[in-house]
Protein backbone atom coordinates (compact mmCIF):
# COMPACT_ATOMS: atom_id res chain seq x y z
CA UNK A 1 0.00 0.00 0.00
CA UNK A 2 0.97 3.44 -0.72
CA UNK A 3 1.48 5.95 1.96
CA UNK A 4 -1.66 7.88 1.45
CA UNK A 5 -3.51 4.81 1.35
CA UNK A 6 -2.55 3.07 4.26
CA UNK A 7 -3.51 6.13 6.23
CA UNK A 8 -6.57 5.85 4.67
CA UNK A 9 -7.01 2.67 6.23
CA UNK A 10 -6.02 4.19 9.48
CA UNK A 11 -8.51 6.47 9.66
CA UNK A 12 -11.34 3.33 8.96
CA UNK A 13 -9.44 1.97 11.46
CA UNK A 14 -9.91 4.84 14.16
CA UNK A 15 -13.49 4.83 13.58
CA UNK A 16 -14.50 1.63 13.83
CA UNK A 17 -14.82 -0.76 17.44
CA UNK A 18 -11.55 -2.78 16.32
CA UNK A 19 -10.86 -5.52 13.88
CA UNK A 20 -11.67 -8.86 13.18
CA UNK A 21 -10.47 -11.60 11.05
CA UNK A 22 -13.15 -14.06 11.61
CA UNK A 23 -16.51 -13.65 9.63
CA UNK A 24 -18.57 -15.09 12.22
CA UNK A 25 -17.92 -12.93 14.64
CA UNK A 26 -18.64 -9.91 12.37
CA UNK A 27 -21.00 -6.76 14.17
CA UNK A 28 -21.96 -3.64 14.10
CA UNK A 29 -18.66 -1.22 13.82
CA UNK A 30 -15.89 -3.43 13.07
CA UNK A 31 -13.32 -3.55 10.66
CA UNK A 32 -13.57 -6.96 8.99
CA UNK A 33 -10.58 -8.24 6.91
CA UNK A 34 -10.53 -10.86 4.53
CA UNK A 35 -7.50 -13.44 4.52
CA UNK A 36 -7.09 -16.28 2.87
CA UNK A 37 -6.24 -20.06 4.18
CA UNK A 38 -5.43 -23.58 2.93
CA UNK A 39 -9.29 -24.21 2.96
CA UNK A 40 -10.96 -21.14 3.13
CA UNK A 41 -11.09 -17.64 1.58
CA UNK A 42 -12.40 -14.77 3.40
CA UNK A 43 -12.98 -12.68 0.22
CA UNK A 44 -16.19 -14.74 0.18
CA UNK A 45 -17.48 -13.54 3.20
CA UNK A 46 -17.19 -9.94 2.84
CA UNK A 47 -20.09 -8.64 1.61
CA UNK A 48 -21.49 -11.07 4.81
CA UNK A 49 -19.53 -8.58 7.08
CA UNK A 50 -21.11 -5.44 5.59
CA UNK A 51 -24.44 -7.04 6.03
CA UNK A 52 -23.73 -7.69 9.75
CA UNK A 53 -22.69 -4.22 10.46
CA UNK A 54 -19.28 -4.05 9.58
CA UNK A 55 -17.44 -0.26 8.94
CA UNK A 56 -15.82 -1.92 5.74
CA UNK A 57 -14.43 -5.39 5.18
CA UNK A 58 -10.88 -5.10 3.57
CA UNK A 59 -10.71 -7.82 0.33
CA UNK A 60 -7.97 -8.48 -1.98
CA UNK A 61 -10.01 -10.31 -4.33
CA UNK A 62 -11.15 -7.82 -7.25
CA UNK A 63 -13.91 -9.74 -8.53
CA UNK A 64 -15.66 -8.80 -4.83
CA UNK A 65 -17.63 -5.73 -5.18
CA UNK A 66 -20.42 -3.87 -3.61
CA UNK A 67 -20.60 -0.71 -1.21
CA UNK A 68 -18.17 -0.97 2.24
CA UNK A 69 -15.69 -2.70 0.69
CA UNK A 70 -11.66 -1.47 0.98
CA UNK A 71 -9.41 -3.40 -1.69
CA UNK A 72 -5.88 -3.79 -1.24
CA UNK A 73 -3.11 -5.90 -3.06
CA UNK A 74 -3.15 -8.47 -0.47
CA UNK A 75 -5.33 -8.90 2.88
CA UNK A 76 -2.50 -10.07 4.94
CA UNK A 77 -0.26 -7.35 4.55
CA UNK A 78 -2.95 -4.96 5.02
CA UNK A 79 -2.93 -6.20 8.43
CA UNK A 80 0.60 -6.34 9.15
CA UNK A 81 1.33 -2.64 7.96
CA UNK A 82 -1.84 -1.45 9.59
CA UNK A 83 -1.10 -3.06 13.33
CA UNK A 84 2.64 -1.57 12.54
CA UNK A 85 1.13 1.83 11.56
CA UNK A 86 -0.79 1.54 14.90
CA UNK A 87 1.52 0.79 16.59
CA UNK A 88 4.30 3.43 16.17
CA UNK A 89 1.34 5.83 17.56
CA UNK A 90 2.22 4.44 21.14
CA UNK A 91 5.11 5.67 23.05
CA UNK A 92 5.36 3.34 26.22
CA UNK A 93 7.05 0.16 25.95
CA UNK A 94 6.44 -3.00 23.79
CA UNK A 95 8.16 -5.88 25.36
CA UNK A 96 8.82 -8.85 23.09
CA UNK A 97 8.49 -12.63 24.96
CA UNK A 98 9.49 -15.64 22.71
CA UNK A 99 11.22 -18.72 24.04
CA UNK A 100 10.83 -22.50 23.16
CA UNK A 101 8.90 -23.38 26.65
CA UNK A 102 6.82 -21.31 28.84
CA UNK A 103 5.89 -18.49 27.16
CA UNK A 104 1.97 -17.97 28.37
CA UNK A 105 2.77 -18.63 31.29
CA UNK A 106 5.42 -16.16 31.90
CA UNK A 107 3.38 -13.56 29.82
CA UNK A 108 0.79 -14.29 32.28
CA UNK A 109 2.78 -13.59 35.21
CA UNK A 110 4.49 -10.17 33.44
CA UNK A 111 0.63 -9.30 33.19
CA UNK A 112 0.12 -9.61 36.54
CA UNK A 113 3.12 -8.05 38.11
CA UNK A 114 4.04 -5.13 35.91
CA UNK A 115 0.11 -4.43 35.87
CA UNK A 116 0.20 -3.56 39.54
CA UNK A 117 2.10 -0.70 38.33
CA UNK A 118 0.87 0.03 35.07
CA UNK A 119 -1.69 -0.47 32.60
CA UNK A 120 -0.96 -3.24 30.23
CA UNK A 121 -2.21 -4.51 27.01
CA UNK A 122 -1.14 -7.99 26.37
CA UNK A 123 -1.46 -11.03 23.86
CA UNK A 124 -4.64 -12.92 24.51
CA UNK A 125 -4.50 -16.82 24.55
CA UNK A 126 -2.13 -18.00 22.01
CA UNK A 127 -1.92 -15.07 19.31
CA UNK A 128 1.20 -15.38 18.85
CA UNK A 129 1.55 -15.80 15.27
CA UNK A 130 1.71 -13.56 11.68
CA UNK A 131 -1.80 -12.80 12.49
CA UNK A 132 -2.36 -13.20 15.78
CA UNK A 133 0.39 -10.51 16.76
CA UNK A 134 -0.98 -7.69 14.60
CA UNK A 135 -4.08 -8.41 16.34
CA UNK A 136 -3.17 -7.86 19.76
CA UNK A 137 -1.67 -4.17 18.59
CA UNK A 138 -4.70 -3.60 16.42
CA UNK A 139 -6.37 -4.42 19.79
CA UNK A 140 -4.23 -1.58 22.13
CA UNK A 141 -5.86 1.10 23.57
CA UNK A 142 -3.34 4.13 22.92
CA UNK A 143 -3.44 5.32 26.70
CA UNK A 144 -1.97 1.57 27.61
CA UNK A 145 1.49 2.02 29.46
CA UNK A 146 3.33 -1.44 28.65
CA UNK A 147 2.21 -3.24 25.59
CA UNK A 148 3.40 -7.13 26.12
CA UNK A 149 3.72 -9.23 22.88
CA UNK A 150 4.23 -12.83 22.71
CA UNK A 151 5.55 -14.36 19.62
CA UNK A 152 5.69 -17.95 18.55
CA UNK A 153 7.84 -19.62 15.89
CA UNK A 154 8.45 -22.71 14.23
CA UNK A 155 10.73 -21.91 11.49
CA UNK A 156 14.01 -19.28 11.20
CA UNK A 157 13.07 -16.08 10.15
CA UNK A 158 9.69 -15.87 11.67
CA UNK A 159 10.22 -13.92 14.90
CA UNK A 160 12.43 -11.47 12.91
CA UNK A 161 9.56 -10.95 10.38
CA UNK A 162 7.18 -10.35 13.86
CA UNK A 163 9.60 -7.83 15.21
CA UNK A 164 8.69 -5.48 11.51
CA UNK A 165 5.27 -5.58 13.25
CA UNK A 166 5.49 -4.89 16.69
CA UNK A 167 9.20 -3.06 16.88
CA UNK A 168 9.76 -3.91 20.31
CA UNK A 169 12.07 -1.62 22.38
CA UNK A 170 12.42 -4.39 24.97
CA UNK A 171 12.19 -8.40 25.16
CA UNK A 172 12.55 -11.37 26.42
CA UNK A 173 13.79 -15.19 25.77
CA UNK A 174 12.33 -17.50 28.67
CA UNK A 175 14.88 -20.16 27.34
CA UNK A 176 16.10 -22.31 24.22
CA UNK A 177 14.87 -25.84 24.19
CA UNK A 178 13.84 -28.90 21.85
CA UNK A 179 10.62 -27.42 19.92
CA UNK A 180 9.48 -27.14 16.49
CA UNK A 181 12.95 -28.95 15.64
CA UNK A 182 11.55 -30.01 12.16
CA UNK A 183 10.63 -26.10 11.25
CA UNK A 184 13.69 -25.26 12.51
CA UNK A 185 16.24 -27.53 11.41
CA UNK A 186 17.38 -29.14 14.70
CA UNK A 187 18.68 -26.95 17.80
CA UNK A 188 21.31 -24.88 16.33
CA UNK A 189 18.34 -23.29 13.98
CA UNK A 190 15.86 -22.95 17.07
CA UNK A 191 18.68 -20.93 18.96
CA UNK A 192 19.30 -18.84 15.66
CA UNK A 193 15.52 -18.66 15.36
CA UNK A 194 15.21 -17.32 18.98
CA UNK A 195 17.94 -15.21 18.71
CA UNK A 196 16.11 -12.76 16.09
CA UNK A 197 14.49 -11.10 18.90
CA UNK A 198 18.01 -10.41 20.50
CA UNK A 199 19.05 -9.09 17.09
CA UNK A 200 16.23 -6.79 16.41
CA UNK A 201 16.70 -5.25 19.57
CA UNK A 202 20.43 -4.95 19.55
CA UNK A 203 19.91 -3.01 15.46
CA UNK A 204 17.50 -0.67 17.62
CA UNK A 205 19.34 0.02 21.08
CA UNK A 206 17.02 -2.05 22.90
CA UNK A 207 17.12 -3.85 26.09
CA UNK A 208 17.13 -7.66 26.88
CA UNK A 209 16.55 -9.52 29.86
CA UNK A 210 18.54 -12.37 30.21
CA UNK A 211 18.42 -14.80 32.95
CA UNK A 212 22.14 -15.03 33.99
CA UNK A 213 21.68 -18.59 35.05
CA UNK A 214 21.00 -19.86 31.48
CA UNK A 215 24.67 -19.84 29.62
CA UNK A 216 22.63 -20.90 25.81
CA UNK A 217 21.08 -17.42 26.62
CA UNK A 218 23.91 -15.10 27.69
CA UNK A 219 25.53 -16.50 24.50
CA UNK A 220 23.08 -15.92 22.62
CA UNK A 221 22.66 -11.97 23.76
CA UNK A 222 26.58 -10.95 23.35
CA UNK A 223 25.46 -8.97 20.73
CA UNK A 224 27.02 -5.31 19.68
CA UNK A 225 24.35 -2.58 20.56
CA UNK A 226 21.95 -4.89 23.01
CA UNK A 227 21.73 -3.72 26.52
CA UNK A 228 21.60 -6.45 28.53
CA UNK A 229 19.48 -6.33 31.95
CA UNK A 230 20.59 -9.79 33.91
CA UNK A 231 18.55 -11.21 36.78
CA UNK A 232 18.25 -14.84 37.91
CA UNK A 233 21.39 -15.66 40.04
CA UNK A 234 22.77 -14.73 43.51
CA UNK A 235 25.36 -12.17 41.48
CA UNK A 236 22.58 -10.84 39.05
CA UNK A 237 19.58 -10.42 40.52
CA UNK A 238 17.00 -10.21 41.55
CA UNK A 239 17.22 -13.86 41.93
CA UNK A 240 14.40 -16.15 43.33
CA UNK A 241 14.32 -19.40 45.13
CA UNK A 242 12.17 -22.00 46.69
CA UNK A 243 12.77 -22.78 50.61
CA UNK A 244 12.67 -25.93 50.60
CA UNK A 245 12.92 -29.14 48.29
CA UNK A 246 9.16 -29.82 47.38
CA UNK A 247 7.95 -28.66 44.32
CA UNK A 248 5.62 -26.32 45.35
CA UNK A 249 7.43 -24.95 48.42
CA UNK A 250 7.29 -21.06 48.99
CA UNK A 251 9.53 -19.02 47.34
CA UNK A 252 11.56 -16.18 48.25
CA UNK A 253 13.93 -13.69 46.45
CA UNK A 254 16.36 -10.73 46.70
CA UNK A 255 16.80 -7.76 44.84
CA UNK A 256 20.35 -7.50 46.40
CA UNK A 257 23.51 -9.83 45.90
CA UNK A 258 22.89 -13.17 47.90
CA UNK A 259 20.04 -15.39 48.93
CA UNK A 260 18.94 -12.07 51.76
CA UNK A 261 15.08 -11.75 51.43
CA UNK A 262 14.67 -7.87 51.52
CA UNK A 263 12.26 -6.63 54.30
CA UNK A 264 8.85 -7.27 52.13
CA UNK A 265 9.27 -10.75 53.04
CA UNK A 266 8.48 -9.74 56.56
CA UNK A 267 5.28 -12.05 56.28
CA UNK A 268 7.30 -14.81 55.22
CA UNK A 269 8.01 -16.55 51.92
CA UNK A 270 5.54 -16.76 49.46
CA UNK A 271 3.09 -19.37 48.55
CA UNK A 272 2.54 -19.10 45.00
CA UNK A 273 0.69 -21.88 42.85
CA UNK A 274 2.87 -22.99 40.57
CA UNK A 275 4.84 -25.83 41.08
CA UNK A 276 8.34 -26.86 39.46
CA UNK A 277 11.48 -25.66 38.75
CA UNK A 278 10.82 -24.72 35.45
CA UNK A 279 7.67 -22.32 36.72
CA UNK A 280 10.60 -20.83 39.34
CA UNK A 281 12.22 -19.47 35.83
CA UNK A 282 8.96 -18.09 34.87
CA UNK A 283 8.60 -16.24 38.01
CA UNK A 284 12.11 -15.03 38.10
CA UNK A 285 11.61 -13.75 35.03
CA UNK A 286 8.30 -12.02 35.99
CA UNK A 287 10.06 -10.54 38.94
CA UNK A 288 12.90 -9.28 37.01
CA UNK A 289 10.74 -7.64 34.75
CA UNK A 290 8.61 -5.80 37.49
CA UNK A 291 11.77 -4.65 39.33
CA UNK A 292 13.28 -3.44 36.27
CA UNK A 293 9.94 -1.76 35.24
CA UNK A 294 8.99 0.11 38.65
CA UNK A 295 6.95 -2.30 40.37
CA UNK A 296 7.23 -2.17 44.06
CA UNK A 297 8.03 -5.19 45.95
CA UNK A 298 5.41 -6.04 47.89
CA UNK A 299 3.08 -5.47 44.97
CA UNK A 300 5.14 -8.14 43.40
CA UNK A 301 4.58 -10.59 46.07
CA UNK A 302 0.64 -10.13 45.72
CA UNK A 303 0.27 -10.89 42.41
CA UNK A 304 2.75 -13.89 42.40
CA UNK A 305 0.71 -15.29 45.26
CA UNK A 306 -2.71 -14.60 43.78
CA UNK A 307 -1.45 -15.78 40.21
CA UNK A 308 -3.32 -19.04 39.10
CA UNK A 309 -2.15 -21.48 36.55
CA UNK A 310 -3.36 -20.81 32.78
CA UNK A 311 -5.81 -23.05 31.55
CA UNK A 312 -4.80 -26.42 30.57
CA UNK A 313 -1.11 -25.13 31.86
CA UNK A 314 -0.15 -27.38 34.73
CA UNK A 315 -4.29 -26.70 35.88
CA UNK A 316 -5.32 -29.03 38.53
CA UNK A 317 -9.17 -30.23 38.12
CA UNK A 318 -10.47 -32.52 40.56
CA UNK A 319 -13.07 -35.65 39.41
CA UNK A 320 -14.83 -38.11 41.40
CA UNK A 321 -12.27 -40.35 40.91
CA UNK A 322 -8.90 -38.64 40.48
CA UNK A 323 -6.85 -35.42 40.60
CA UNK A 324 -6.25 -34.68 37.28
CA UNK A 325 -2.94 -32.45 36.30
CA UNK A 326 -3.91 -31.03 32.79
CA UNK A 327 -0.77 -29.67 30.88
CA UNK A 328 -2.22 -30.01 27.58
CA UNK A 329 -1.53 -27.04 25.56
CA UNK A 330 1.43 -28.33 23.91
CA UNK A 331 4.27 -30.39 24.78
CA UNK A 332 8.14 -31.02 23.38
CA UNK A 333 10.50 -33.29 25.00
CA UNK A 334 11.91 -30.13 27.11
CA UNK A 335 9.09 -29.33 28.52
CA UNK A 336 7.75 -32.47 29.28
CA UNK A 337 10.95 -33.91 30.61
CA UNK A 338 10.66 -30.80 33.45
CA UNK A 339 6.84 -31.62 33.97
CA UNK A 340 7.35 -35.29 34.62
CA UNK A 341 10.30 -34.68 36.83
CA UNK A 342 8.70 -31.86 38.67
CA UNK A 343 5.51 -34.40 38.69
CA UNK A 344 7.34 -37.09 40.71
CA UNK A 345 8.98 -34.83 42.98
CA UNK A 346 5.43 -33.55 44.31
CA UNK A 347 5.11 -36.76 46.20
CA UNK A 348 1.23 -37.62 44.82
CA UNK A 349 -0.15 -40.44 45.83
CA UNK A 350 -0.32 -42.96 42.98
CA UNK A 351 0.73 -41.00 40.53
CA UNK A 352 0.00 -42.18 36.86
CA UNK A 353 1.47 -39.80 33.72
CA UNK A 354 -0.50 -39.78 30.38
CA UNK A 355 1.59 -38.56 27.89
CA UNK A 356 0.63 -38.24 24.21
CA UNK A 357 2.78 -38.13 21.12
CA UNK A 358 4.72 -35.17 20.63
CA UNK A 359 4.75 -33.16 17.57
CA UNK A 360 6.55 -31.49 14.99
CA UNK A 361 9.79 -33.00 16.01
CA UNK A 362 10.77 -34.39 12.27
CA UNK A 363 13.74 -36.83 12.55
CA UNK A 364 14.07 -36.01 16.24
CA UNK A 365 10.87 -37.52 16.89
CA UNK A 366 12.60 -41.50 17.96
CA UNK A 367 14.89 -39.76 20.16
CA UNK A 368 12.51 -37.16 21.75
CA UNK A 369 10.14 -39.69 22.33
CA UNK A 370 12.35 -41.91 24.00
CA UNK A 371 13.92 -39.76 25.92
CA UNK A 372 10.86 -38.41 27.94
CA UNK A 373 9.76 -42.54 27.98
CA UNK A 374 13.61 -42.99 29.87
CA UNK A 375 12.55 -39.65 31.78
CA UNK A 376 9.47 -41.35 33.57
CA UNK A 377 11.46 -44.62 34.10
CA UNK A 378 14.08 -42.79 35.98
CA UNK A 379 11.70 -40.96 37.92
CA UNK A 380 9.68 -44.05 38.81
CA UNK A 381 6.47 -43.09 37.03
CA UNK A 382 3.80 -45.27 35.85
CA UNK A 383 3.64 -44.29 32.31
CA UNK A 384 0.86 -44.49 30.13
CA UNK A 385 1.58 -43.52 26.15
CA UNK A 386 -0.58 -42.63 23.29
CA UNK A 387 -0.05 -41.76 19.39
CA UNK A 388 1.85 -43.50 16.29
CA UNK A 389 5.13 -42.26 17.37
CA UNK A 390 4.99 -43.43 21.12
CA UNK A 391 3.88 -46.59 19.82
CA UNK A 392 6.57 -46.96 17.44
CA UNK A 393 9.75 -45.47 19.31
CA UNK A 394 8.84 -45.83 22.74
CA UNK A 395 6.19 -48.01 23.90
CA UNK A 396 5.76 -48.09 28.04
CA UNK A 397 3.65 -49.48 30.86
CA UNK A 398 0.58 -49.65 28.78
CA UNK A 399 1.03 -48.19 25.40
CA UNK A 400 -2.47 -47.02 22.72
CA UNK A 401 -2.03 -46.48 18.99
CA UNK A 402 -4.55 -43.42 19.19
CA UNK A 403 -6.86 -42.09 21.80
CA UNK A 404 -9.95 -44.38 20.73
CA UNK A 405 -7.94 -46.94 22.17
CA UNK A 406 -7.20 -45.31 24.85
CA UNK A 407 -11.07 -44.11 25.67
CA UNK A 408 -12.32 -47.83 24.93
CA UNK A 409 -9.54 -48.89 27.77
CA UNK A 410 -10.61 -46.19 30.04
CA UNK A 411 -13.91 -47.06 29.69
CA UNK A 412 -13.99 -50.73 30.27
CA UNK A 413 -11.63 -49.89 33.37
CA UNK A 414 -10.75 -46.78 34.65
CA UNK A 415 -7.93 -45.44 37.45
CA UNK A 416 -9.47 -44.55 40.91
CA UNK A 417 -7.86 -42.58 43.56
CA UNK A 418 -5.25 -41.46 41.95
CA UNK A 419 -3.52 -38.18 40.51
CA UNK A 420 -2.98 -38.65 37.05
CA UNK A 421 -0.72 -35.75 34.91
CA UNK A 422 -2.14 -35.36 30.94
CA UNK A 423 0.56 -33.94 28.89
CA UNK A 424 0.71 -34.01 25.04
CA UNK A 425 0.75 -31.97 21.74
CA UNK A 426 -2.27 -29.97 21.23
CA UNK A 427 -3.51 -32.02 18.24
CA UNK A 428 -4.00 -35.04 20.70
CA UNK A 429 -6.40 -33.04 22.72
CA UNK A 430 -5.27 -35.03 25.72
CA UNK A 431 -8.11 -32.76 27.86
CA UNK A 432 -10.95 -34.98 26.20
CA UNK A 433 -9.77 -37.48 28.58
CA UNK A 434 -10.68 -34.93 31.58
CA UNK A 435 -14.57 -36.29 31.76
CA UNK A 436 -13.34 -39.65 31.42
CA UNK A 437 -11.37 -39.97 34.40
Amino acid sequence: MTAAELQALLNVFDRSRGVTTDSRKCGPGLLYFALKGERFDGNEFAPEAISKGCIAAVVDDASVQGEGLIHVPDGLSALQELARAHRRRFRGPVFGLTGSNGKTTTKELIRAVVGKHLKVHATEGNLNNHIGVPLTLLAMPLDTDFALVEMGANHQGEIADLCTIAEPTHGMITNVGLAHLEGFGGVEGVKKGKQELYRHLASVGGQALVNAGDADLMALSELDGLERILYGTEHHPPHAWRTGDAVDAPIAWTRFEGREPGPWHAGGPLSVQLPGAHQLDNMQAAIATGVHFGVAPQAINEALVDFRPVDQRGEPVKTQSNLIIVDCYNANPSSVESTLRAFAKAGHDAPLAILGDMKELGDHAPEGHRMVRDVARECGLECWVVGKDFCQYAPSDRTFEDMSSLETALELEKPKGRTILLKGSRSMRMEGLVDML
